[in-house]
């Protein structure tokens, strides 16, 4: 798991022993970002299910501003620090040691909003209509804003709510990506 560009390119990143963690490949990484293109720059990034801090290491490195990195598993806070502190990038996060759902519902109070929004849940919690659900019905994303959703392709996903629209799915064997953006924005 390395930063594929930006100011932190080539940077090997510390990696999760087992398989509790399920770091992004790097070849979804290229796919998002390639997607993403310049809208990265100066962009806020909440990185939900952060895991090692991959995602958001990555965005940073590309000219993103600041990042909140929200996971509940305290192996995977201490890999983000580690990950933070190895690139320097600790200064433009907030690390959120809280489920994520009840991360987005203090979220919701303080009216926080973001560019750019990723999710790797865990693929065993099956709670992806859930999550987009949560994230639809909230105000987190600011105009032209993107939900990144990273999914196990195997899976039928569904959205109660129309607040998202989904633009784009790619599947990369068992994985999928799939990117939403807010009605009417």
């Amino acid at each position: 798991m390395r930063v594929i560009a930006g100011s932190c390119k080539g940077r090997v990143l510390f990696s999760p022993r087992g398989n509790l963690i399920r770091p992004t490949s790097d070849r979804i990484k290229e796919f998002i970002f390639d997607y993403l293109g310049q809208e990265i720059e100066k962009a806020s990034v909440l990185d939900l299910f952060s895991g090692t801090g991959n995602l958001s290491i990555e965005a940073l490195s590309r000219g993103a501003e600041l990042s909140f990195l929200v996971d509940k598993s305290k192996e995977a806070i201490r890999l983000i620090y580690r990950n933070l502190e190895l690139t320097k990038l600790l200064p433009q996060c907030q690390v959120i040691h809280q489920d994520v759902f009840r991360f987005l519902k203090i979220a919701a109070t303080n009216s926080s909003r973001f560019n750019c929004i990723f999710a790797d849940p865990p693929y065993s919690a099956n709670i992806y209509s859930d999550l987009i659900d949560a994230i639809g019905k909230g105000d987190y994303l600011k105009d032209e804003g993107l939900f990144i959703l990273e999914c196990d392709s195997r899976r039928f996903i569904e959205s109660r709510d129309a607040a998202l629209l989904m633009v784009t799915k790619k599947v990369f064997g068992d994985s999928a990506i799939l990117v939403f953006k807010k009605e009417g924005s």
